[in-house]
């Protein structure tokens, strides 16, 4: 039986709020810290080896357990995993707002991304939980908010963290997580009851298995960290190279100790479905595609025509418009029983549209062209937000719904730093234009998107009101489809 099903209204909403706060709480803190590191460093010390890994040793810890926490998540229930994450996270929190040396600082932010990987993955999967597709209206209204906070913390974060560098200091940044981050977790505490799987596993933990996928995608983040920072060499940089190389050799040696393994922590059976795996590969290249619009242009709204911070951010409001819309339209269509894969087609190829637009971006470009086509591209991503989420929880069994949700975020977080590591090479190579540079990353992994879209079947998300069964379609050929 499942005890959110008959979960009164009020325990229901109060849940979902501490719920979408853990979430926005996991995305801000990643975004926050950026532009308080010149004022961290200022007054804590440290060279520019520490100065980057105060980023990267948070991208680094809160991507690489993602993973972890949605298997688990499956095994033994998401409830304690997430108290235990959110815990983690205000303890890394506290000991970030206390350090006094850049190491200890760094320490305590990759605490802090450890705990942060629990918020974002099992915060979704437990939102999916407690608003499955058979209640459609508050699946949409769900989906519309987690894109509005994940927009909200992209942007917002590094406001935030200039304020409070400038005014209240920059460990009010780590602070502020204290009181939300406990009231969130009194709230879970309280109102969510524990939904324990059908059948727990009696082996015992796939040790190997953790330890392998861990350091791979470890190893694998590291490389392209260093080669998306802007100091970096080139691919073939012994330390960049040497990092990509040993990750990819420990993802491999990781597939036959799954095989092998009882209870995997990468159940690789999973990949043997073909639209999963292909759901994976297109949101690897949505974000690949997306993420250097959102990082270099503001960089040319201000370098080249020189507008100032506040300015730059009001003009990509068009972009956030555009990811809001169109993952609200998303969720509406999918959830009253609209072919998925239509719908994420139909964002790659507005999302091809604008980024091949900025082709012609140069410093006399109008801005009413340039806001056309930011808000071209944030239709086209809005789709991946919420739709590639939604897609891939529904092409998996329920028992695995946890490591699907994660494997889509951890995707996603792959084709981000792929994406930036590109757009730096070819920044670096020579003095390309930002839209050139952009244009040349979006087109072609907006076109694989769509390509990688193609392999995925039929689709739809079984909801209440749904229209599938409407169209004269077999029971048996629905239920192929979910």
């Amino acid at each position: 039986m499942n005890p959110y099903q008959d979960l009164r209204s009020r325990h229901r909403t109060l849940a979902t709020a501490a719920l979408l706060g853990c979430a926005f709480l996991a995305v801000l803190d990643g975004t926050v810290v950026g532009t308080a590191l010149p004022r961290i460093a200022q007054q804590v010390g440290g060279g520019g080896t520490w100065y980057v890994w105060l980023v990267t040793a948070y991208l680094l810890t809160s991507s690489v357990s993602v993973p972890v926490y949605g298997r688990f998540s499956d095994l033994y229930g998401r409830r304690r995993l997430l108290l235990g994450g959110l815990a983690v996270f205000l303890a890394g929190s506290t000991a970030c707002a206390l350090a006094t040396t850049m190491p200890v600082l760094v320490a305590s932010r990759a605490v802090q991304g450890l705990g942060a990987g629990a918020l974002l993955t099992l915060g979704m999967a437990l939102i999916r939980d407690l608003h499955p597709p058979s209640r459609p209206q508050g699946l949409i209204r769900m989906q519309t908010v987690l894109a509005a906070m994940t927009v909200l913390g992209m942007i917002g974060g590094p406001i935030l963290g200039g304020l409070l560098a400038d005014h209240a200091g920059w460990r009010w940044a780590f602070r502020l997580n204290l009181p939300l981050g406990l009231a969130a977790w009194l709230l879970i505490a309280l109102v969510l009851p524990q939904c324990r799987p059908a059948t727990a596993p009696t082996d015992r933990l796939d040790t190997a298995g953790v330890l392998l996928l861990t350091s791979g995608l470890g190893l694998v983040l590291i490389g392209l960290g260093l080669k998306g920072n802007a100091s970096a060499g080139r691919w073939s940089d012994p330390a960049v190279g040497g990092c990509l190389l040993g990750g990819l050799a420990l993802l491999a040696v990781l597939i036959p100790v799954e095989r092998r393994a009882a209870v995997p922590v990468l159940p690789l059976r999973l990949f043997r479905n073909r639209t999963y795996s292909a759901l994976l590969a297109a949101g690897f290249l949505f974000q690949v595609a997306a993420m250097p619009v959102g990082i270099l242009l503001p960089l040319y709204f201000q370098h080249r025509r020189g507008y100032s911070a506040t300015a730059s951010g009001l003009l990509l409001l068009p972009l956030l418009i555009g990811m809001a819309v169109g993952n609200r339209l998303t969720a509406a269509a999918v959830t009253r029983g609209r072919q998925v894969r239509s719908v994420l087609l139909t964002g790659a190829a507005l999302l091809t549209v604008g980024t091949a637009g900025l082709l012609t971006l140069g410093p006399s470009t109008p801005v009413p062209l340039t806001s056309v086509l930011l808000l071209l591209i944030g239709l086209g991503t809005g789709p991946a937000m919420g739709g590639l989420t939604m897609a891939t929880q529904s092409c998996v069994p329920p028992a695995d719904m946890g490591t699907a949700t994660a494997g889509s975020a951890l995707a996603k977080q792959l084709g981000g730093a792929f994406s930036l590591a590109c757009a730096q090479s070819l920044l670096a190579r020579s003095d390309t234009a930002i839209g050139l540079t952009v244009a040349w990353t979006g087109i072609p992994a907006a076109l694989l998107a769509a390509g990688a879209l193609l392999l995925v079947r039929d689709l739809a998300v079984a909801t209440s009101n749904s229209r599938v069964a409407a169209r004269g379609s077999r029971p048996s050929e629905q239920r192929g489809r979910v």
